[in-house]
């Protein structure tokens, strides 16, 4: 009976360690080594929050950065039929993605660089609220149209940088629309969630949502080099509304007054997360991150995709302001 007692425990023990998701052999991560990326298409649902007009002004305002292009990406959610505001926007016959257009095209004319294209997003998501599937609406827009003939004039070799801080529809829908470009494109997103307990992703996160199918077509495609942000790794990365604000008023100029008065807009109350600044500044200073290999959701195959798994959110946040000293300068 003793005997087996033992043997029954240890049969136990290791169906317990095979099937531990922290001990999974798809869960195995290795930290890699990344060079800086300083030549990218900026996708940005803008007009959603706070934190996207400081990664794009960070991003424009650097010498040492060139942003191709900036298009625009809806930030459509369950809330905006049930409720009649999202932050300051009436939500009766909304177009999220005007918004964003309209914000991007303010930023580009205030930092006189409106030679940078800024081609509309698709407005909806990719398929239809309860799934894609092959034949189901695949949106158009300029941005969508921008994409792909850039990816045609790259190669596996010499890839398009596409960072997207918003929902993926832009980047998803190029690549249904054309599926030889995968292997041209490296996506950078802010997306999902990653627990470090189980070595798993949870897409129950404002970008997932707001286009899960756009998600779910990027991490099945095996071509596409993607890089993935999640929100529990950017969320490091804070700014305080007093410091931020005063900061800001050293210099007189209208994006700058753009910044200032975003806080308000969209009542971001004493500190917020700037979350997009971190994925931004993670590509372009990978010296204050870590780039790791993961499995990609098993539901999504498990595919190799690299997970920034932290970040030096004082770095990033020093940098940002000294970007913001060197280009608008003291009064």
């Amino acid at each position: 009976m003793k005997l087996y007692k033992n043997v029954l425990l240890v049969l136990i023990t290791v169906a317990f360690i095979s099937c531990n998701p922290a001990d999974n052999e798809n869960s195995q991560r290795e930290i890699i080594d990344f060079e800086p990326v300083q030549e990218f298409i900026l996708d940005a649902d803008t007009g959603n929050e706070l934190d996207d007009l400081y990664a794009i002004v960070r991003a424009v305002v650097d010498e040492e950065v060139t942003v191709t292009a900036l298009t625009s990406a809806h930030f459509n959610n369950p809330q905006l039929v049930t409720d009649s505001l999202w932050h300051i926007y009436p939500t009766e016959n909304i177009n999220t993605v005007q918004i964003s257009q309209d914000i991007n095209e303010n930023l580009l004319e205030t930092l006189g660089r409106t030679e940078i294209p800024h081609p509309i997003g698709a407005d909806r998501m990719v398929g239809y609220a309860w799934g894609y599937y092959e034949g189901a609406q695949v949106p158009e827009s300029p941005a969508i149209d921008f994409i792909i003939e850039r990816a045609r004039e790259h190669s596996p070799s010499e890839k398009l940088n596409v960072v997207t801080v918003g929902a993926v529809t832009n980047v998803a829908a190029a690549l249904l629309q054309d599926s030889s470009i995968a292997e041209n494109i490296r996506l950078f997103a802010l997306s999902m969630r990653y627990n470090e307990e189980f070595n798993a992703w949870d897409k129950n996160s404002f970008n997932a949502r707001n286009d899960i199918n756009g998600l779910d077509l990027i991490l099945n495609n095996e071509d596409l080099e993607f890089y993935v942000i999640p929100g529990n790794v950017s969320r490091t990365l804070t700014f305080q509304r007093q410091e931020t604000l005063e900061k800001l008023s050293r210099w007189d100029h209208p994006t700058v007054e753009i910044l200032e008065r975003r806080w308000d807009e969209v009542s971001a109350g004493d500190s917020w997360i700037m979350w997009d600044l971190a994925l931004v500044e993670a590509m372009i200073h990978p010296e204050w991150a870590t780039f790791e290999k993961v499995a990609a959701p098993p539901e999504n195959g498990g595919r190799e995709i690299i997970m920034i798994s932290d970040i030096d959110e004082d770095q990033m946040r020093e940098e940002f302001w000294r970007l913001m000293q060197q280009h608008f300068g003291e009064e």
